[in-house]
């Protein structure tokens, strides 16, 4: 497995100002707070979860898609930490495996009454209630102590997390994945609120019809600008599609980030695109850019 702090640290740079206030809620953890997680699960995290809950915890958790580092919880042999985008599925890890490939499962939480105690730390936060988040951690994992006890249950039906291209399989590439795919859209829902600005820039919508050949020759052209965000290319690889899910400037001036579909490019700035870094990318791409779809 490999860190991903380096790249975690330049996704975070691209989160715009203007939604920091909506990540308040919940933060990212210190390596205290790690490490007391670790002696209450006798686990020691894998290095990118550790990457996550220190780097973008606030910002995957507010989106639904990383649980809480006070909630993580065995299931039998499972370790959930990721909640998959379009699923009622938990993602994580198997005891003992040490591989970084990931399983899902679905929770057995028939009731979903652990959701309740999940709202009531919520609120809690919000409040900056330490009690109220106190009472809520201890319920909650009461709760799932009490679930795990043997043959309370049916075995989960887990299996291998194998949801093709954008869904990487193993912890370190989905993580980014996460990461990358929350970014996208916290921009993609608030761009028609900020339609003065040129900081999240989106492109025209690729031809209808195209080839293979059509996005090598943009990868081609891109290559003395833009480098993949990841210095290890399964990370950010599609299965045999020439692009890759994300590139940083060779300044770190911009992010080029390929859409989930895809259909189009978002280009993300720390501040007002300079007309000359974006007249390049529009001809190294061969589409215009522009705020809003």
């Amino acid at each position: 497995m490999y860190a991903i702090e380096k790249e975690l640290k330049i996704l975070r740079q691209f989160i715009s100002p203007k939604l920091m206030d909506d990540l308040k809620k919940w933060k990212c953890y210190s390596e205290d707070e790690i490490l007391a997680a670790e002696k209450r699960l006798h686990v020691k995290l894998p290095v990118p979860i550790r990457d996550i809950y220190r780097h973008m915890a606030d910002l995957l958790v507010t989106s639904g898609y990383l649980r809480p580092l006070e909630l993580l919880h065995w299931e039998g042999r499972y370790l959930g930490f990721f909640l998959s985008p379009g699923e009622d599925s938990v993602v994580g890890i198997q005891k003992g495996k040490t591989s970084g490939e990931l399983y899902m499962w679905e929770e057995n939480d028939p009731k979903g009454i652990s959701w309740e105690y999940l709202d009531n730390l919520e609120t809690a936060c919000e409040e900056g209630d330490e009690e109220g988040k106190r009472k809520a951690v201890a319920a909650y994992q009461k709760y799932w102590k009490r679930r795990n006890i043997p043959f309370i249950h049916a075995p989960l039906n887990v299996h291998k997390q194998d949801q093709g291209p954008w869904f990487n399989q193993h912890l370190e590439g989905y993580g980014l994945f996460l990461a990358i795919h929350s970014i996208q859209e916290w921009e993609g829902m608030a761009w028609h609120e900020h339609t003065g600005e040129t900081t999240c820039l989106f492109s025209d919508f690729f031809p209808a019809r195209f080839s293979k050949e059509y996005f090598q020759n943009i990868a081609e052209r891109i290559q003395d600008d833009f480098k993949p965000l990841s210095d290890h290319p399964e990370l950010m690889d599609l299965d045999d599609f020439p692009l890759r899910m994300a590139y940083v400037h060779k300044d770190l001036e911009a992010l080029l980030i390929l859409g989930l579909e895809p259909v189009c490019f978002m280009l993300l700035t720390k501040g007002v695109a300079e007309r000359a870094l974006l007249e390049k990318v529009q001809e190294q791409t061969g589409l215009a850019f522009h705020v809003g779809f």
